[in-house]
């Protein structure tokens, strides 16, 4: 092999070597071996953006210094469209903390698509697709504002606009350097560095604080396939931590030792969340914050809003004007948190889910795009396969696939046996004042048959299955929607943590680990998407286990379940004969965490009160 060895180091924000600040080689140039060095898998994701800079090589190293203990190993997929045919050897091997894989051709090859991915192994090799408009990143630490994408192009902040395959490379050019104008024609949006606390102090400086910082589309997104609430402790270990400023730079400290640097871009890693997730919570030491001479009150706001978007419970006494772009929801959230919030797991866990709806649908990546000039955030119409033999709860039903907010839905309503033209039930389908169809299922039909010829008449790209006497909160839909987004799972769901005992009169409470790929959700709260549902023939024609035999046949067909949490559902059980499911009332009197008398909904169901 000929040709230098050429090593680029990423994951920092400063330093030559780090392929945010470039320069970048000729992507026609070959070099005999390429390694890329990246702190953590989240760095990683900036190559991708930037992996069309990247020459081509005979032997490509990708090396990943620490990774959460949870990942899986990074073993990539090399799939046919990348024409591999000089494919000689893949080897990935632990190394200490973090991964190596190395891949070896006969001949030299793009590089850039071995760093695309080996990053994408890390996320289960999902497919890695973020909504139009194509882009264009131009400048230093310009690839935080579109982690993860491979299709993005790199181009001079001058410009002009690279060509890519006989077109413009981009539809939108996002520039963190606008020190000279863009030559050609393009849409530019610029988004020049946060001002630093020393330029705010000088005289004058007072202005940059006036000039709009209270804008979430100021600050890059949190990239929230990578940094978001897998792993979440419900039972944590230890105290409550501060986030505040040691050493020029935002650190999470607990005991009196620091638990994680983050880096001097705000940019929020998996390993800095991993390493804070055994804590209680994070209170905020905002004044620290304005004490950084080199950087400035949007870099603080990253960080938080990153946290956020991972869960990480967060307190503090007040949010300050300056800190306005973390958006209205979190600031009020924030100002909000009742003292004591994190004393109790329960009020902890709630807290956690409302800083983390409002971080990921402010600050991840669809939204920041959408608010620079996209077409509105993508949200998949999602079809409720709701099948019933008791008339007297078609009208309960319905109302629980009602409350569901921030969702696009429509209901599929199988009658099983139940005439539409009974009093309660016609009476409930007037009153239903979203999209709606109904089915009229014959009573010998098997259950599985019934979801089956509803699922046929659904038009959603996701199909979700609730049963007919379960609570659902208003979130219930909407947090397995983000949950997706997230997780890139096939199917998604939670399990009974909460189960109300009709016939004892009694609200259970199960200890359960959550925010994690499993192998077992409530068959009422199934979300699954089309092509996986198509892919297994959805359920199987039988009178009952329908749900577990769903479940099992999407992981024997290589698909991913993925639980959320808990706390939008609440499974409610009567006697055993009224169930498909029929385990006796004692089998959810174990494990208990926590159980009350009566009906007793946590905060993020909103019920005042219950049915027996």
């Amino acid at each position: 092999m000929e040709g230098p060895m050429t090593t680029y180091t990423i994951g920092f924000d400063e330093g030559e070597g780090d392929l945010d600040s470039g320069p970048h080689l000729d992507p026609e140039s070959e070099v005999a071996e390429l390694t890329v060095l990246a702190k953590t898998p989240t760095d990683l994701r900036r190559a991708m953006t930037l992996q069309s800079t990247l020459p081509k090589a005979s032997k490509v190293s990708v090396v990943v210094a620490e990774a959460p203990y949870w990942f899986t190993a990074p073993n990539p997929s090399l799939t046919p469209a990348h024409r591999w045919r000089a494919l000689t050897e893949v080897r990935t091997y632990k190394k200490g903390a973090g991964w190596q894989v190395d891949v070896t051709f006969s001949a030299p090859t793009p590089s850039g698509r071995v760093v695309t991915a080996v990053a994408r192994a890390f996320s289960g090799n999902r497919l890695e697709a973020i909504a139009s408009p194509v882009p264009v990143v131009a400048g230093p630490g310009a690839a935080h504002w579109r982690p993860g994408d491979p299709n993005a192009a790199v181009a001079d902040p001058k410009g002009p606009m690279p060509i890519r395959i006989g077109a413009p490379a981009g539809d939108l050019v996002v520039r963190t350097d606008a020190s000279a104008p863009w030559a050609g024609d393009a849409v530019t949006v610029d988004r020049p560095a946060s001002p630093s606390w020393e330029e705010i102090g000088r005289p004058g400086g007072e202005r940059l604080l006036a000039a709009g910082l209270s804008d979430p589309a100021l600050v890059p997104p949190v990239d929230d396939r990578s940094v978001n609430p897998i792993g979440f402790v419900s039972v944590p270990t230890q105290g409550v931590g501060e986030l505040t400023v040691v050493d020029d730079a935002w650190v999470i400290r607990y005991d009196g030792a620091v638990l994680t640097r983050i880096a001097t871009s705000g940019a929020v890693t998996v390993m800095d969340v991993n390493r804070v997730r055994k804590l209680r919570g994070v209170t905020i030491d905002w004044r620290r914050g304005s004490t950084l001479g080199t950087m400035g009150p949007l870099t603080a706001v990253r960080v938080v809003a990153g946290l956020a978007a991972a869960g990480v419970p967060l307190v503090c006494d007040h949010v300050p004007v300056w800190a306005g772009a973390l958006g209205p929801g979190l600031v009020a959230l924030l100002g909000a948190a009742p003292e004591g919030v994190l004393d109790d797991d329960l009020t902890r866990e709630e807290h956690s889910i409302r800083l983390r709806r409002r971080a990921l649908r402010d600050h991840g990546v669809k939204e920041r795009w959408a608010r620079l000039g996209a077409v509105g955030s993508y949200l998949p119409t999602t079809s409720i396969l709701l099948a019933t033999r008791r008339p007297d709860q078609v009208a309960f039903a319905l109302e629980q696939a009602g409350r569901q907010r921030e969702a696009d839905l429509e209901v599929v309503l199988a009658l099983h046996g139940v005439p539409r033209e009974h009093p309660g039930v016609a009476a409930a389908i007037e009153k239903f004042d979203r999209p709606l169809t109904v089915y009229q299922a014959p009573h010998a039909q098997a259950f599985g048959s019934v979801l089956n010829a509803a699922a046929e008449r659904a038009s959603g790209s996701m199909l979700l299955k609730m049963d007919d006497d379960d609570w659902y909160g208003p979130d219930f839909l909407a947090d397995l929607l983000l949950a997706h987004s997230y997780s890139g799972a096939d199917v998604m769901g939670t399990s009974p943590e909460f189960v109300y005992l009709a016939a004892i009169d009694v609200t259970v409470h199960h200890q359960q680990i959550t925010e994690q790929v499993t192998n077992f959700i409530a068959g009422g709260t199934i979300l699954a998407t089309r092509s996986a549902f198509d892919a297994v023939g959805g359920f199987r024609p039988l009178p009952r286990s329908v749900d577990t035999q769903f479940q099992h046949a999407v992981q024997a067909a290589g698909g991913t379940i993925y639980r959320g949490h808990g706390l939008g559902y609440i499974l409610r059980r009567g006697k055993a004969t009224e169930h498909t499911w029929r385990e006796p009332i004692g089998t959810f009197l174990k494990r208990n965490k926590r159980q009350w008398r009566g009906f007793r909904p946590n905060a993020l169901m909103e019920l005042t009160g219950g049915r027996s």
